[in-house]
């Protein structure tokens, strides 16, 4: 599938480089034929690569002031080739020059190949300055409109260097702008991670001691909200300047932050109501705890109570007891008298 994809990025480069090198014949000859320079001229394309001019230099009159504003070079086929070349030379480049939105250094390198490639069209720009001169003042008089259209387009495309140049050093600013607030918010959760865990491991303080430390723990993540709403403002700006080129990396990271954020929050938010749960339940448990010591005391009070009344009925029944045995040994005493003394005789 890649060769396929380069072999079709290469038949689309070499069919652009056609259409270049008809749209400036068919400019020449309407330029021609309105200044009469003769029929000598003519344009073949012998495969895709060049325009072959049958006559010679001598033999085109230099036209006067009054004819044209401007001469046609002898050698006008090779320009209109190299034209060709370097506006489809420019176009590679700036397809190609994708970076990673966010990678300062790989945008410096690229900065850096574009700035050398620059100067190298630069050095060429003067040979083909006046072929641009040309295209501009022939657009005027072509009667086409799609050819109109299309010089303008072609003449625009030279300044596609400069401006892709310009956005990718905008980029550099707002890349090292969003590295800074990555910084900032990764050093944001790192503090407070801390924080929580150093929290999680005084699980021996006193509970409402632990509930206090995470109440203001989760109070001071409030300013954080405001870290984390500007990393992503820079994010979406960006997407929205840089979407051509490849911004996963800040977007994946912009979002796995932002998503730690909130789950850090929702840990903190979490052991709270854990904690403050434990407190009702251990609450709970200790007004149990006094309702039943209290029920004990009143339970012991009963006892008692009750074992003092046991023991004055216990009493009161002895007493009774007692004075019945009393009562039957007075009944049985002569009895037992007249008994000793019949023992008594017989020994």
């Amino acid at each position: 599938h890649f060769n396929i994809r380069i072999s079709v990025f290469q038949n689309k480069q070499k069919l652009r480089k056609v259409t270049l090198l008809y749209i400036f014949q068919d400019l020449l000859n309407v330029w021609l034929n309105r200044t009469h320079l003769g029929s000598h001229i003519c344009f073949t394309h012998p495969g895709v690569q060049k325009v072959v001019l049958v006559s010679s230099a001598s033999d085109i009159p230099v036209p006067s002031p009054r004819t044209s504003e401007i001469s046609v070079p002898a050698d006008l086929d090779k320009t209109i080739t190299e034209l060709a070349d370097w506006l489809v030379l420019i176009d590679q480049m700036l397809k190609s020059n994708i970076v990673t939105v966010g990678d300062v250094e790989e945008i410096n390198k690229t900065v850096s190949r574009m700035k050398i490639t620059k100067a190298d069209l630069e050095q060429r720009h003067p040979q083909l300055d006046y072929v641009f001169t040309l295209a501009q003042n022939l657009k005027n008089k072509a009667s086409s409109s799609d050819v109109r259209t299309a010089i303008t387009e072609k003449c625009n495309t030279q300044h596609g260097v400069e401006l892709r140049q310009q956005q990718l050093e905008d980029m550099i600013i707002d890349s090292l702008q969003w590295d800074d607030h990555r910084e900032e918010t990764e050093e944001l959760m790192r503090k407070y991670e801390a924080r929580l865990y150093i929290l999680q491991q005084a699980r021996r303080d006193p509970l409402t001691k632990q509930i206090s430390d995470n109440q203001i723990l989760l109070q001071e993540l409030g300013p954080g909200d405001g870290i984390i709403m500007a990393f992503d403002n820079v994010l979406q700006k960006l997407l929205e300047e840089y979407g051509s080129d490849d911004t996963r990396n800040v977007k994946e990271t912009t979002e796995y932050l932002k998503t730690s954020w909130i789950n850090l929050k929702q840990s903190i938010a979490d052991r709270q109501n854990a904690l403050e749960a434990e407190l009702r339940a251990v609450q709970a448990s200790r007004r149990d705890l006094e309702n039943f010591l209290k029920w004990i005391q009143e339970a012991e009070t009963t006892v008692n109570v009750l074992a003092d009344a046991s023991q004055r009925e216990n009493a009161l029944q002895d007493d009774i007891l007692a004075r019945e045995l009393k009562q039957q040994m007075q009944v049985n005493a002569p009895e037992t008298t007249t008994g000793i003394c019949v023992c008594t005789v017989l020994f």
